[in-house]
């Protein structure tokens, strides 16, 4: 697998330091102590299974006044932003999965409620605390985006590209595209993530937009955030087809 961010190879060595900052900023917000773990992969674990042990609502209590505070940082972003946008990208090649196992996968995962995808998607980023189906085509996603202190909660609803700023790039045969919404209704940006065939895999163009007003360096650290999930969704769903013949659990 390679990610490119800004045209730039990111290496497995600069994916692992971020990825250990980010576990141990959530095991101090969930108010765990973090294990004395070195493998990577192993502490990703625990840290999924932490995560696991608290219902929907006990993980909304223990975010809830950070969310408020997030929810406000983000309408004033919109407010004062206008419908300009700042667009956060991350680029992916991934050899033995083609385009169609790949979106077929991450369907599975975004839309269906499976205890195996809740444990894929709190394992495939520290900042992941809530990423549920929401309505028939929806998800509900609760996160840190970027650097950000304060988290924030979203609602995608797949198939609406009302306002997305992200052109369409005819090269990318398929998407997963949707606006982003918070829960009174506020747009605050949207996904476009982009997906073709190569000769050897597939490559993935996953896109994010932010209120324009959004800090530059929130952006670059998202940046990070989609090579963090994007990285790990592959990965899985590749390791599925391998395992299994099949990329969903169809």
């Amino acid at each position: 697998m390679k990610i490119y961010i800004n045209g730039n190879d990111i290496s497995k060595e600069h994916l692992t330091k971020w990825k250990r900052k980010r576990i141990t900023k959530t095991f101090r917000i969930l108010g765990h102590k973090e294990p004395k773990v070195k493998d990577t992969d192993v502490l990703v674990k625990k840290l999924t299974e932490l995560k696991m042990r608290y219902s929907y609502n006990e993980m909304y209590d223990k975010l809830e006044s950070k969310l408020r505070l997030g929810g406000k940082v983000m309408r004033a972003f919109v407010t004062f932003s206008g419908d300009r946008r700042k667009i956060c990208k991350t680029d992916f090649h991934v050899d033995g999965i083609t385009a169609e196992e790949f979106l077929s996968g991450f369907d599975n995962l975004m839309l269906k409620q499976l205890l195996e995808n809740d444990l894929v998607n709190l394992s495939a980023c520290p900042d992941h605390y809530v990423l549920k189906p929401y309505g028939k085509n929806g998800q509900e996603v609760i996160e840190f985006t970027g650097n950000s202190p304060f988290p924030v909660q979203f609602f995608i609803v797949y198939g609406d590209e009302t306002g997305l700023k992200t052109p369409r790039d005819s090269s990318y045969h398929y998407q997963s595209a949707g606006v982003a919404r918070m829960k009174d209704g506020t747009v605050i940006g949207g996904v476009r993530h982009q997906f073709k065939n190569t000769d050897k895999g597939v490559e993935v163009r996953a896109s994010v937009e932010f209120p324009a007003l959004c800090p530059t360096r929130l952006i670059k650290a998202h940046q990070m955030h989609l090579a963090c999930e994007f990285s790990y969704w592959l990965q899985w769903i590749k390791d599925q087809k391998n395992n299994n013949g099949r990329t969903s659990l169809k």
